[in-house]
């Protein structure tokens, strides 16, 4: 890994670290942590890198800074799953999971981030995280059973199912501190391995696609039937993203992904079946579509699959939504991790999102608080020639997350370059510099961010960008400023990610 990877994410520039170490297996990175910890160094770990809000961009900082690259501990241990779980090292991204699970008839409950092609799974752990599964069964702290954790005075502390090491333990056995560790961004310690609820593949599996005029219906329908927990997956979109999205793609990806729908749909007649529907809705099968919801539904058998949609289309037909193609949810499910090009707009803009996790009564507040606030921009948003689409998604029976996101024309940065695909990177156009659109993008977050505060919104991947340790009351402050203190009192880890 180069240098000028290593001082910025896909938003935030920082500083270079003084070293970068990349050690060979868990043994090989206890060594080498520990070297650096006890040389008085700034120790922060760093995964598949796919991040835009500051988890591994530190300010400049008087003491030496260890970058540590952990993409080569990528041990996955199989001896567990009938236990049902899975033992892997921090650096196995989610597609290797994946398919190391596949042949073994499995996946994870959480089977990782959309980004999941190169993000990491101590990454995502770190981050705490949302997508594959997550309709069902919520974020990834949700189904995160065991850690193994290299603290800052060098020793590795081991909870739940790992709490014995190899042997095993029940996880069950008075408090656990995994989910305190879960989300932390490496504040509390550097991650070397990660135990995984694992679930046998869906027997059957159908999905269906809606179109809403107005999103308080899209939410509606989106939040009843995650109550009902009817799919294992759902994703909307307004009007913009859906544009986006299919001005994205090219005719070659096309074709790619109908192979991959025809491997996938479990047999050749309905494959074909999909193909034909998706070919012939063409590229402008949204059309003036609205707020559209994409819905994933598994089963033991077609039949049982068939009764989820059928309640789902109920659903959906007593809020007024209307059906439209499904090609959306037949593409994601036979390609669940794609080449990261969509960290682009489809012009070669750059792109940063900005999310809130809403209690489902106050996601409709949520988006009107968002309108409110691009509307207080308007002026600001036109000059700097930013636009903007967003994405909901249904987290568990119990929450909402929404996703603004932003494009305008600006310089990419090097990571942009090691993650996008060599036909992509020949094809964009090579924008100069534009801070002024940057800063602008950087103050609508935040406003949006300080809009939402009241509504006790909650984040994922927090980073140095939301924050966590200003939303805390004065006893919550105090606990965990105590935790941080006993566990990194010299603050060599990761010091200022979650405002800590």
């Amino acid at each position: 890994m180069t240098q000028q990877l290593l001082d910025h994410d896909f938003f935030y520039r920082g500083s270079a670290p003084t070293r970068v170490v990349a050690p060979h297996n868990r043994e090989d990175a206890i060594q080498l942590i520990g070297q650096a910890l006890r040389e008085g160094c700034v120790v922060v770990a760093r995964g598949g890198g796919m991040s835009y809000t500051g988890g591994y961009v530190l300010a400049e900082d008087s003491r030496p800074v260890v970058m540590v690259d952990l993409r080569q501990l990528s041990q996955i241990e199989l001896s567990t799953l009938s236990n049902g779980w899975v033992v892997v090292d921090a650096g196995v991204t989610w597609q290797q999971l994946h398919e190391a699970l596949q042949p073994q008839g499995l996946r994870a409950v959480f089977g990782g981030p959309l980004s999941g092609l190169r993000a990491t799974v101590g990454g995502a752990i770190s981050q705490n995280a949302a997508f594959w599964g997550s309709g069902l069964h919520g974020s990834a702290a949700e189904s995160t059973l065991g850690l193994e954790v290299l603290l800052a005075d060098g020793t590795v502390l081991r909870t739940g199912v790992l709490s014995r090491g190899d042997a095993g333990r029940s996880r069950y056995f008075g408090p656990d501190l995994t989910s305190l560790l879960v989300g932390d961004c490496g504040r509390f310690g550097v991650k070397l391995r990660i135990a995984l609820a694992v679930e046998p593949l869906p027997a059957a599996t159908d999905s269906a696609s809606f179109s809403f005029e107005q999103p308080i219906n899209l939410l509606e329908s989106m939040q009843s039937i995650a109550r009902r927990r009817l799919a294992i997956q759902q994703v909307g979109f307004d009007p913009l993203l859906a544009n986006v999205r299919t001005r994205r793609s090219s005719f070659a990806d096309d074709f790619r992904t109908l192979s991959k729908v025809l491997r996938g749909s479990g047999s050749t007649l309905k494959g074909l079946r999909s193909i034909a529907e998706i070919s012939l809705a063409g590229r402008g099968f949204l059309g003036d579509a609205g707020f559209t919801q994409h819905v994933m539904c598994e089963g033991l058998d077609a039949h049982a699959v068939d009764s989820k949609l059928a309640q789902v289309r109920r659903i959906v037909s007593d809020l007024g939504g209307r059906e439209i193609e499904n090609t959306i949810p037949k593409v994601m499910m036979a390609t669940p991790f794609t080449p990261l090009n969509g960290i682009l707009g489809p012009n070669g803009e750059r792109w940063v999102p900005v999310h809130g996790l809403f209690n489902v009564d106050r996601a409709q507040e949520g988006y009107r608080a968002y309108l409110e606030t691009l509307e207080s921009f308007e002026a600001e948003i036109a000059a700097a020639g930013i636009t903007s689409a967003t994405l909901f998604s249904a987290v568990g029976s119990t929450t909402t997350l929404m996703e603004p996101m932003f494009f305008w024309q600006d310089e990419l940065e090097p990571l942009h370059f090691d993650t996008l695909e060599d036909k992509v990177i020949k094809r964009i156009p090579r924008n100069p510099p534009n801070p002024s659109a940057r800063n602008q993008v950087a103050k609508l977050r935040q406003a949006i961010m300080e809009a939402w505060k009241p509504l006790g919104v909650g984040h994922f991947q927090v980073g140095r960008a939301y924050p966590f340790a200003a939303s805390l009351d004065d006893v919550q402050q105090r606990v965990y400023q105590q935790l941080a203190t006993t566990l990194d009192p010299h603050r060599q880890m990761n010091p200022g990610v979650l405002g800590l």
